[in-house]
């Protein structure tokens, strides 16, 4: 049976609750207890931690550091992974780490699903929270206290990124996307999910080598996937991610799919736990070579 490496984050730090984070623990256990239903794949869990000392951007910066290592060596060997957040401001360290991967003129294309743009910086966020800026810092940026917390010094071209289901955003977001030519796909102007994201992975397939897929469960809507920190109403049926995941998983182009944001203490009965489960499931027997 093939392994699929999977990164646990145990990391709340970039959101509002600056604290550890069960979530990847919780995911872990409970696909390992469901090990028999799933069949395949099989993971193989790596967990970080956020350090005790140190203020919380040192706390961070060291913590992307180690995540971008793990996926570094995965991207550069071509190995399909798994990223378990944690906050959304671990796309930092998981996407630097493929960047840092690449080849010589090869390219990087992520798709980014999500309710938020998260494309603040300190000087702009009404809140201040990390979580709200893992784009910006994926960019580049001037802000030499989001510098500081990014692990690496290659950035995504703006050509290469899509961000898809928006529907909550702040002016100044939009202005620095926007200036920079980023397509935004918002979550009205959304009318068949399945073939809107397959026709994203298609273009981004004939302009980049290795794609990357960031998933805030809020992107979902939050009457299904009720367990995050900052829903928003109105996002994308679970069915309809299923069925968009179950066409393009098939690319051989995906290196990786991050899961994030996930907030145990809103949940309702687990349902969406049991959704990260099925969307894992869903997505990685196709990455099985």
């Amino acid at each position: 049976m093939a392994i699929i490496q999977a990164l646990g984050i145990a990391s709340s730090l970039g959101g509002p609750y600056n604290s550890h984070s069960n979530a990847a623990e919780l995911i872990r256990d409970h696909l390992r207890y469901y090990a028999t239903e799933l069949k395949q794949p099989q993971l193989q869990w790596h967990m970080v931690y956020p350090k005790r000392n140190g203020t919380k951007d040192e706390k961070l910066q060291r913590l992307n550091q180690i995540i971008s290592q793990y996926t570094r060596y995965w991207a550069q060997s071509a190995t399909p992974f798994l990223a378990i957040g944690g906050d959304h401001s671990c796309a930092m360290g998981i996407w630097s780490g493929v960047l840092q991967s690449l080849k010589k003129n090869q390219r990087f294309g992520l798709i980014w699903l999500d309710a938020h743009m998260d494309a603040h910086t300190f000087s702009t966020s009404p809140t201040q929270n990390i979580h709200g800026m893992p784009i910006a810092a994926l960019l580049g940026t001037t802000d030499k206290q989001l510098t500081h917390l990014y692990p690496g010094n290659k950035f995504i071209k703006p050509e290469h990124l899509v961000l898809m289901g928006i529907r909550s955003f702040e002016a100044q977001e939009y202005t620095l996307l926007k200036t920079r030519g980023i397509k935004i796909i918002f979550s009205d102007g959304i009318n068949d999910f399945s073939k809107n994201l397959l026709s994203v992975v298609q273009q981004l397939s004939l302009t980049t080598e290795v794609i990357g897929i960031s998933i805030d469960l809020d992107f979902i809507d939050p009457l299904e996937a009720p367990g995050v920190a900052t829903p928003v109403a109105h996002g994308i049926k679970a069915q309809e991610l299923i069925n968009a995941l179950k066409l393009i998983c098939h690319c051989p182009k995906v290196v990786g799919l991050e899961l994030s944001e996930y907030h145990p203490q809103s949940d309702q009965n687990n349902k969406t736990l049991a959704l990260m489960e099925k969307i894992i499931s869903t997505f990685y027997p196709c990455k099985i070579p």
